[in-house]
């Protein structure tokens, strides 16, 4: 995975201008009219089951074979001669989530019309219209940088990488079958919370009357082997769903329907907020093709979210749930997923208090989550956000740092006081620690402990390069602030930042007595690394800090590699343990 962040963040898309110099183009629009609509959203299909890296078609002499037919030969060579005469040619590829995903839903949100262009015509404007998509995404990034000027190169570096790709690594830098897994488990334990309590359970039912299933349970073995399809296809291209045609295929066919775009539905293009929300579309009587293999996985868990949301809005006033943000954050992301995941990574004796059990000790200012094994102290924040889909698509650094800031610093509010968020909330703990003011956990000498201060996130978009470097900045000041007050802060480390899902996904791998914080010590020393005197030119200079960038669940990939360590569990077997 550490391959993966530096080829992100260097390898350059195709655009029609260097494809066709000197050619005007033309609108999408007006490159597709007359086209094919099966033949555009058949392939925006299959470009999205294109491997992000190490794909068959990363080749741009075997990318441009596969796309042209034989009648456009001439064509494809003056292209890939174009192309040649770059300095840059091997870095360069042609598809990418952004495009495949725009030009689906602009070509599915027109009006349908008899195709009035030859194969060969529609082949060649096809491509133009996707390179001009492509055009429209790298434009986006041209100003990045230009407002960093008061960093040092270092950070300058990190913050460019992270404003490149915040808006669009979600949906290149993922595994798919981690994807599943982690899904499925939230999704099991999210249901169990949604029946277990009287002001959620009309919420629950208005969610299984809408696709016809007499439990929650009864829904999930109806929905995960239209994900498992997905879960599969190393084809790199298009997965139709196929309704077998038995006694209950009206039935399935309605249940598809439900999560299938149809045509009269809007298009909210910011962030792709349509297509995620129904992932597949229907290509005839009960065939129907997925979109993106990532957006159906994500229906597990992440979209029954947004869902559950609407149909709350819509309950009578006495079952509505007031604020279903707050209220989900608070009782399920942190009280449930937080609260159960870290006695499963830490099994071992260890002293361990929840935020609730702080509160129930009249503790106040505690972690969401406090652990400590012999000298090694760990401080959970938990942090489950979202970020607006017009603001994420913005790629600018000013508007992501505001945002981010919000959740993982410091807020003001409405009325201009300042709020503690993530960093300042760990300062508050790692200060009662460092003054043996905390009361729930006394027995140790603050100048041995190891303080080890982590962010719990709940969404892989959050694992991107450069947000590490960012919060510690900020943590950085706060503690030098400490030790100016005269505070003992050599022993406390850098702020982690964990996506959640790694956890749950891997949780195997800590019953062979590994430890988080001995992984987090690794990951430290790698963030810790000079810069060789050897590094002389900006390219080794720029590889060198795009591999000290890489997230923690990259590094945590990679450590359960190299060390052997118990895998991800069997997808099939999840389901039996799970759902019997």
């Amino acid at each position: 995975m550490e391959k993966s962040v530096s080829s992100v963040a260097m390898s350059l898309l195709l655009e029609f201008e260097v494809a066709f110099p000197g050619e005007k183009p033309l609108t999408p629009k007006e490159y597709l009219k007359g086209g094919n609509m099966d033949v555009v959203l058949k392939a925006a299909a299959a470009f999205l089951a294109f491997k992000q890296h190490e794909s068959k078609f990363d080749d741009i002499k075997d990318f441009l074979r596969m796309f042209f037919s034989p009648g456009n030969a001439e064509f494809a060579k003056k292209i890939f001669s174009n192309i040649a005469a770059l300095k840059n040619k091997n870095s360069i590829r042609v598809i990418n989530p952004y495009t495949s995903l725009k030009l689906f839903e602009y070509f599915f949100s027109l009006p349908q019309e008899e195709p009035t262009q030859t194969d060969l015509e529609f082949e060649q404007n096809l491509f133009k219209a996707y390179l001009g998509f492509n055009s429209e995404f790298t434009k986006a990034q041209d100003y990045i940088g230009n407002d960093m000027e008061d960093y040092d190169e270092e950070a300058r570096i990190y913050f460019i990488l992270l404003t490149m790709q915040y808006p669009i690594g979600d949906k290149t830098n993922f595994d798919i079958r981690e994807i599943w897994i982690s899904q499925l488990y939230k999704a099991f334990y999210f249901f169990e919370f949604l029946e277990s309590t009287d002001k959620t359970k009309p919420l629950l039912a208005s969610f299984l009357a809408h696709f016809k299933c007499e439990s929650w349970k009864v829904y999930l073995k109806r929905l995960l082997p239209l994900t498992l399809s997905a879960v599969k296809n190393q084809n790199e291209s298009f997965t139709d769903i196929v309704i077998s045609k038995g006694a209950t295929f009206k039935e399935d066919c309605e249940f598809v329907e439900k999560l299938a775009v149809q045509e009269t539905d809007p298009i909210e293009q910011n962030d792709f907020l349509t297509t995620r929300a129904k992932p597949f579309y229907k290509v005839s009587e009960g065939d129907y093709r997925i979109i993106f293999n990532l957006f159906v996985v994500e229906k597990i868990f992440k979209g029954l979210y947004f869902f559950l949301r609407d149909i709350n809005q819509k309950l009578p006033e006495n079952q509505r749930i007031s604020n279903w943000r707050s209220h989900y954050c608070d009782e399920f992301s942190e009280k449930i997923l937080l609260y159960k995941i870290i006695p499963l990574i830490y099994p071992v004796k260890s002293i361990q208090f929840t935020g609730q059990e702080l509160v129930n000790m009249h503790i106040g200012g505690g972690p969401d989550y406090y652990l400590r094994k012999g000298k090694d102290i760990l401080l959970f924040e938990s942090k489950d956000f979202l970020i607006l889909a017009d603001l994420k698509k913005s790629f600018d650094f000013a508007v992501y740092e505001q945002e981010f800031m919000k959740t993982l610093y410091l807020k003001k509010t409405d009325k201009g006081k300042k709020k503690p968020a993530a960093v300042m909330q760990l300062i508050g703990s790692i200060k009662q620690l460092l003054l043996k003011k905390f009361e729930g956990d006394t027995n140790y000498w603050y100048k041995d402990v190891h303080i080890y201060p982590i962010i719990i996130t709940h969404d892989h978009q959050y694992d991107i390069p450069g947000l590490h470097e960012l919060v510690n900045s900020w943590f950085f000041d706060q503690l030098a602030i400490l030790k100016d007050a005269g505070l003992f802060i050599n022993k406390v480390k850098p702020v982690t930042i964990i996506n959640l899902d790694i956890l749950l996904c891997y949780q195997a791998s800590f019953s062979d007595g590994v430890y988080l914080h001995d992984i987090i010590k690794e990951h430290n020393k790698l963030k810790d690394e000079k810069m060789p005197k050897s590094y002389v030119t900006l390219n080794d200079r720029r590889n060198f800090f795009y591999k000290k960038a890489i997230p923690f669940s990259f590094f945590f990939r990679d450590y359960i590699e190299n060390h052997n360590l118990k895998r991800a569990p069997n997808l099939k077997k999840l389901i039996e343990k799970l759902l019997g």
